[in-house]
């Protein structure tokens, strides 16, 4: 999954470009998460003892305090090595910019739509951390799952189904327990005798239910909830 943030002193600029950001990385089927930061000493704290949270950084140059490239200096020397890219309303500090290798440089009132070709592009140039699995489900031919592609499973009529980012649901006859047994190295979690999640689409749950990515409620087991609750800690706590 992208990890993405975006910096700007002005909340109405990181609206805009946090919905531009999620509608075209949507429409292109990649699992992302936005964060955004009205302040440059806000992300430099956010990013002081874990320089790499985030793939993309999209940043404006003219802010209120530390400006952009400084920020950015900043954090390349904290160890950041992933892509930063300037979005910003004067070409005065281009050349200054590329001290700190940004990944490119946008112009807010750009009307070539600049900014979707670029942010594409970096996120197409980011390594795929994709976890690929053979797993013998269908006799009997072997299946190849892109684990990263799957959101949730779904047991029904002695069927799985495996929901896809795509909004792609695949049909397997296999046993709820076996899938269990092969996914949960990979960090999917059962949550529900029906139901096992993805733990890196997992956003918020409660007693009664998980949110995942996409707004996706799945509803939580009372048989499952302690051990669920622990896993989805622990990895946190690891990563």
């Amino acid at each position: 999954m992208l990890s993405i943030c975006l910096c700007d002193n002005d909340k109405n600029i990181l609206n805009y470009y946090s919905k531009k950001t999620t509608d075209l990385l949507n429409n292109n089927y990649l699992a992302f998460k936005i964060k955004t930061f009205t302040s440059s000493e806000s992300l430099i704290l956010e990013l002081e003892d874990s320089p790499n949270k985030f793939d993309i950084i999209i940043i404006e140059i003219i802010m209120e305090g530390i400006d952009g490239i400084e920020t950015s200096r900043i954090l390349r020397n904290y160890g950041y090595e992933g892509i930063i890219i300037f979005l910003t309303s004067s070409k005065e500090f281009a050349f200054d910019s590329f001290k700190v290798e940004p990944f490119n440089y946008i112009l807010k009132n750009d009307k070539n739509n600049k900014f979707n070709n670029i942010v594409l592009k970096a996120a197409m140039s980011i390594p795929k951390k994709t976890r690929k699995n053979i797993i013998n489900i269908s006799k009997p031919e072997n299946k190849i799952f892109d684990l990263d592609t799957i959101i949730y499973m779904e047991a029904l009529n002695k069927k799985v189904l495996f929901h896809k980012l795509s909004g792609e649901i695949e049909e397997v006859n296999c046993s709820f327990k076996d899938i269990y047994e092969k996914f949960e190295m990979y960090n999917f979690f059962r949550c529900h005798k029906s139901y096992i999640v993805n733990s890196e689409y997992v956003e918020s749950f409660n007693k009664m239910e998980c949110r995942l990515y996409n707004d996706i409620i799945i509803p939580l087991g009372r048989k499952y909830s302690k051990n669920f609750r622990n896993a989805v800690l622990q990895k946190e706590f690891n990563n």
